[in-house]
């Protein structure tokens, strides 16, 4: 099994988040997290969660149906809003990294 693209507090978050992810259990990259339990009410507590941890804003990015939403697409909407602006010169820009989301995180 290849080793998953995100870091171990980002697992972290996610274990806390999906009952059906026990210990002995790796979330998979691209398995609809609605098999490890993921409903409406825990993905507001995982998005809440990874804000908190990665002092990030998710608000307005999550546009995958909840029955759909996979740890890879959750860790690329992440990764997005961590991401530094490209411009961070101009204070609209930097304004603006947490709340544009790339194409490459929209499934």
């Amino acid at each position: 099994m290849a080793h998953a693209p995100w870091n171990a507090k980002f697992e972290d978050v996610l274990r806390q988040g999906l009952p059906g992810l026990g210990k002995d259990k790796e979330p998979a990259a691209d398995i609809p997290m609605e098999a490890y339990g993921l409903d409406s009410m825990a993905l507001i507590g995982i998005v809440s969660a990874l804000e908190s941890a990665f002092r990030v804003s998710l608000a307005g990015q999550i546009v995958v149906p909840v029955h759909a939403l996979t740890a890879g697409h959750l860790w690329g909407i992440l990764s997005a809003a961590l991401a530094p602006a490209w411009d961070e010169s101009r204070p609209a820009a930097a304004a603006r990294r947490t709340r544009d989301l790339g194409p490459w995180a929209v499934a």
